[in-house]
């Protein structure tokens, strides 16, 4: 028995893909609001879970930066 993961389907591939961007959008948008994260080498716990998100998502994509 495989414990491979399934092949994504194209409706999952294009829900990570909007994922990636929003997540992107979003922490822009965070990041011009909130003064720790502002501070730099500091981020605030929203910006991490935007941040995270944002690797998921990538990661189930398998796009590297």
């Amino acid at each position: 028995m495989s414990t491979a993961a399934p092949e994504m389907g194209l409706a999952e591939e294009h829900a990570l893909r909007m994922i990636v961007i929003q997540s992107e959008r979003d922490l822009d948008t965070h990041e011009m609001r909130c003064v720790p994260c502002r501070t730099p080498g500091v981020i605030c716990g929203t910006g991490a879970n935007i941040a995270a998100t944002n690797r998921g998502a990538k990661l189930a994509l398998r796009i590297t930066e």
